[in-house]
């Protein structure tokens, strides 16, 4: 008889040490998990006027996103590159070099983007072509809307 409750103790026992653990896990994942905004990340942002583009020329457009880090809500600046073909369709870049994350600048005289920290250089569409960066610049979906005179990015 005493033998039988042992087991059943020891039984109930390993099944609540196991819950706690799966609910420290639990809790260790969602902590661990990257924050995502409140208001749906991916959403479409205004970045700039249509008229103030010119066709072929990089454009830095400054796009407020709202952030959430647990602590406090935010809108933090992000800097893209908005590209007008001169037509309808407008190629928008990330301004965030693909080494450490310092803003890229476009320099009109050589026609290419520098990272000004660490001697990465980008062409005009976004690829490496010196320096540290692993990758090239990331590519964001745009949007032009002539009617409405603007330009969306997804963010």
């Amino acid at each position: 008889m005493k033998e039988g409750r042992r087991r059943l103790l020891g039984a109930f026992v390993a099944a609540v040490v196991s819950g706690l653990g799966s609910a420290l896990a639990a809790l260790a994942a969602a902590f661990a998990a990257p924050l995502r905004a409140r208001d749906g990340g991916g959403a479409w942002r205004r970045a700039a006027a249509l008229t103030d583009l010119t066709a072929g020329v990089p454009y830095a457009a400054t796009v407020h996103v709202a952030t959430d880090d647990g602590w406090r809500r935010a809108r933090v600046p992000q800097t893209v590159f908005l590209i007008w073909d001169g037509q309808t369709s407008v190629r928008a870049l990330s301004a965030t070099c693909t080494h450490l994350g310092c803003n890229v600048t476009f320099d009109e005289e050589t026609k290419r983007f520098a990272c000004p920290c660490h001697g990465g250089y980008y062409d005009p569409t976004g690829r490496v072509l010196a320096g540290p960066p692993p990758s090239p610049l990331a590519t964001l979906e745009a949007r032009a809307d002539a009617e409405r005179d603007e330009v969306t990015v997804r963010l």
